[in-house]
């Protein structure tokens, strides 16, 4: 044996692969110690043995055809780890194998296939394990909203997962891939936010942690926030930034709701406070009025018997003022009461003024008042309620009306997309600005008692409807020129 011969058949048998030989019938002629080991063979119990002994019966035709096609067509293949090739133990079990083929010829000159094979089970069973891993991130990320994307600075591109495409609701290649083509992504009310936190995430070397609101093709509103870590070259340069994208749409509208709901809460509990104030104060007016003259009277009846005009007058006096007091706890329950028992409906502005005109109408023809308006919107909110805040506004203007001019109330309403915009104007005698805090708190007149009726509690009651509807209500007026109040209304209250 010659010593290149030496130096090959150690190579064969000392190769980490395993190694057979076999002529174009598939029968075995050769093979080294790590092939029948691989297969559970011992050493000679290959030899003479078909190839397709070492191939899975349900696999062996199908290996039959493809054998016989590499020996029509022979040429050499390398190997690769191609997990679909499955080999067949001496104990029936299986094991994952790669298989690199050549043709080969003996010192005869006949030709032989040579196979060397490469036992890949512990391979295959990691990629199996990462696949599933990958399969099961994929469903974290799809089940949080969540996306990658990177941003290289240097070249001004932006590489985006499928899962950003699939939030962005945007096909791959409808995005230009630049930052600027991100930018013109964002709600335009939010580009100059998040180019701004950007730079200041680099400039302060903090990371980019933001929400910003973008608009699908669709037209709906998303709410996405992008974090970000930036990425620095030897020299501390920002090269890339690498980050994620979430849609967090749902938390964001319930944070908003929440929002609203602890603004309401407080505007309920500064209400109670105002109820208490008025528990403690207001309604102790007519109460100590009513005490002082019963005071009187005993005093009248302690020094000598009262006659009887004095006894009615002070009958009269007491009567007023348990009348006064009577009144003013119905608005104080009433105004507590508004929204909660009549349900929304659809409501014709037009039909609900006629209603309410109807019911001023007496006061209407005793002061030759006239109110004037154009066709009113159709709008969905509490009937009951609405019907309150006209009766309420048009009676403050024929109450605050000028003595010996007739009143003149002017409604009006503009469209200003979600919101109607109302206006009652009058040409009565005004309010100062000065009492411009006091006018919708409750109780709170501008005027004396003797000199105009009422409780003080009308315009509170304005107020509180109109934000009942996601509005607001204000006004505008000078001394002896009138007054103009105007109050949103919602157009689809929900």
């Amino acid at each position: 044996m010659t010593l290149d011969s030496k130096i090959y058949l150690n190579a064969f048998e000392c190769s980490p692969d395993g190694i057979i030989i076999c002529d174009l019938n598939a029968k075995i002629i050769l093979t080294n110690k790590a092939a029948f080991l691989m297969f559970g063979y011992e050493s000679g119990e290959l030899e003479g043995k078909s190839i397709q002994d070492l191939i899975p019966p349900h696999l062996r035709d199908k290996h039959k055809f493809h054998f016989r096609s590499f020996v029509s067509h022979p040429s050499a293949r390398s190997m690769s780890n191609n997990m679909k090739l499955i080999g067949y133990r001496k104990d029936a079990s299986n094991v994952s194998i790669s298989i690199a083929l050549n043709i080969i010829q003996n010192d005869s000159g006949e030709e032989l296939i040579l196979a060397v094979i490469r036992e890949i089970t512990e391979f295959v069973r990691k990629t199996e394990e990462l696949e599933r891993v990958s399969i099961q991130l994929k469903e974290a990320l799809q089940l949080s909203g969540l996306g990658h994307w990177e941003f290289d600075i240097a070249n001004n591109n932006v590489l985006w997962s499928p899962e950003v495409y699939e939030i962005f609701e945007l096909e791959q290649g409808a995005f230009s891939s630049t930052n600027e083509g991100f930018e013109m992504l964002v709600h335009e009310e939010d580009r100059e936010f998040v180019k701004q936190s950007y730079q200041n995430s680099i400039i302060n070397q903090i990371p980019y942690n933001i929400v910003h609101r973008y608009i699908t093709p669709k037209g709906s509103l998303k709410f996405l926030r992008e974090r970000g870590r930036h990425i620095y070259d030897s020299e501390g340069l920002v090269v890339k930034t690498v980050g994620t994208v979430q849609d967090v749409t749902e938390v964001q509208k319930q944070r908003l709701l929440l929002n609203d709901y602890i603004l309401k809460l407080e505007a309920k509990n500064k209400e109670l406070e105002d109820y208490t104030h008025i528990a403690t104060h207001d309604l102790q007016e007519p109460v100590n009025n009513i005490r002082g003259i019963i005071s009187l009277m005993r005093e009248e009846l302690d020094n000598n018997s009262p006659t009887r005009e004095e006894t009615i007058y002070f009958i009269d006096l007491i009567k007023k003022a348990s009348e006064r007091l009577s009144t003013l706890i119905k608005g104080l329950m009433e105004t507590a009461r508004l929204g909660q028992v009549n349900p929304i409906s659809e409501v014709d502005c037009n039909e609900l003024l006629l209603e309410v005109i109807e019911g001023l109408q007496f006061q209407l023809d005793h002061n030759s008042a006239q109110i004037i308006y154009p066709t009113l919107p159709v709008l969905k909110g509490y009937r009951f309620e609405l019907g309150l805040l006209f009766q309420n506004l048009i009676s403050n203007g024929l109450k605050y009306s000028k003595k010996g001019v007739a009143p003149i109330i002017k409604i009006d309403c503009h469209n200003q997309g979600a919101d109607w915009l109302f206006t009652v104007e009058d040409n009565g005698i005004g309010i100062d600005p000065i009492h411009k805090d006091k006018l919708f708190k409750m109780f709170r007149r501008l005027h004396a008692q003797e000199d105009i009726e009422g409780t003080g509690i009308g315009l509170v009651q304005c107020k509180k409807i109109v934000e009942q509807h996601n509005g607001a209500i204000w006004f505008e007026s000078e001394p002896g020129k009138g007054t103009v109040f105007y109050f949103t209304l919602r157009k689809n209250k929900s």
